[in-house]
Order: structure tokens, then sequence, then C-alpha cells
């Protein structure tokens, strides 16, 4: 080989080094960028799905109900009867504490955790515990996607009319999410954990709710939202 070509060559490779410790930390900088991008789109997207459940939940949870009647305002929580299931009770079919109704709800009744209220003929609710119930084969047409139950109350209904099942439960701002307790059970998250503060307090006869959402880390501190329910 040649003075000539081996110089060339030295030559080559000194510009390859170059240009390879030019383009490769560039090209490294271009996929960092890349991901911290898509690392914060990740992150807002988590943030808008915590407001979005946020809102649906407690919207849908609270406006069945009347404060200070059916739920219950602290800084961080907020206690109620969630409502399960409505039913609309047969005429006649009172016998002593059973009775049938006709039954529609976003689950099936459970004795072991769910109670009633019951409209009276007097216009006045009153609560009873659901002892027992028991599907029917009877016909159910007073309620679209109904099915018919005998339930077992106690105490002794007086003239009922409407049944509401409702279970005791409670949604609670804690840990960096929106958690719901039912009874004396643990409080189990319902969003990621993306709350950086919030509270709940009545306001007007109803109920608002303020969420402050972390974004990624280093980035600005999110979103701020509020929302009401009557």
């Amino acid at each position: 080989m040649s003075c000539r070509t081996r110089g060339a060559s030295v030559v080559e490779a000194l510009l390859t080094i170059l240009l390879l410790s030019v383009l490769v930390p560039g090209a490294w900088g271009v996929v960092a960028r890349h991901h911290t991008g898509a690392l914060s789109a990740a992150h807002r997207a988590e943030a808008l799905e915590t407001v979005r459940t946020a809102a649906w939940l407690l919207r849908e949870e609270l406006s069945g109900g009347s404060p200070e009647q059916d739920w219950w305002v602290g800084e961080d929580t907020v206690a109620l009867r969630a409502f399960r299931a409505l039913g609309l009770v047969k005429e006649g079919s009172v016998m002593g504490q059973d009775l049938v109704a006709c039954v529609r709800g976003v689950r099936m009744p459970n004795p072991d955790k769910d109670s009633v209220l019951l409209l009276g003929a007097d216009g006045h609710w009153r609560g009873h515990e659901l002892e027992r119930r028991v599907r029917s084969g009877g016909e159910c047409t007073e309620l679209d996607d109904g099915w018919e139950e005998r339930w077992t109350v106690a105490p002794e209904p007086h003239q009922p009319v409407l049944g509401r099942i409702f279970e005791r439960g409670s949604y609670h701002l804690a840990d960096g999410a929106l958690r719901y307790r039912r009874g004396a059970g643990g409080r189990q998250p319902l969003t990621p954990e993306r709350i950086r503060e919030g509270r709940f307090r009545a306001w007007d006869g109803g109920f608002r709710w303020e969420l402050g959402v972390r974004e990624a880390p280093g980035r600005s501190p999110g979103l701020a939202w509020r929302g009401k329910a009557w």
C-alpha cells in the first residue's frame, strides 16, 4: 500500500470519527426529547383520565341523594348511601316482612352488604335491613330491563310502594388518588395516583369538589379542576 493510500485511509477514519462524535450525541438528544415528550403525554393522559373518572363518579353517585340525608361532607371525605338498585313494590304483595318488587339497577341486591330505603304510602322514607332476597320467575313489566324479586326486610314495612337498595360507603381524596371504601373495608383506588391536592365541601344546597392534578416530574404543577352536583 502506498503512502498516499495510507494517508487517505487515516483521513477518512478521522472524518468518520469526527462525524460520529457530532451525529451520535445529536441522535441521542432527539431520542431523549422524544422519550421526554412521550412520558409527558402519558402523564397528562393519566391526569385527564383522573379528572374524567372523578367527575363522572362523584356526579353519578351524589346526584341521586340529598345532602345531610344521603351524603355527608368532610374536608377530604364524603360518606354516603351509594344507591345500587330501584324496586317498585307489587301491589298486594306485602305480607308481614316480605314483599315482591320489580327491580332494576347497576347490580343485584346483596343482603350481606345492602340495606333498603322504602317509601311508604304516607310519603315518608324509612330505612330497613335487607335480610333476604330471592329472584322469582314472575313477570316484571313496570320497569324496562327489570326483574322480579321477593325481599324480606326488617323491621316490618308500612305500606311500601318504592324501594331503593343502597350500600354504605365513602369517597376519599387520599394518597394521591380518589378512593372508595365500602363499610369497614380498605380504601380502594379508583384513579391513577395523580392528585396533588383536593378537597370536598357542601355548596349552595349541593356538593363541590376541587382537584389539583400532577403532570410529569419537573413540569408545571398540572391541571386544576373543580366540579359540583346537586
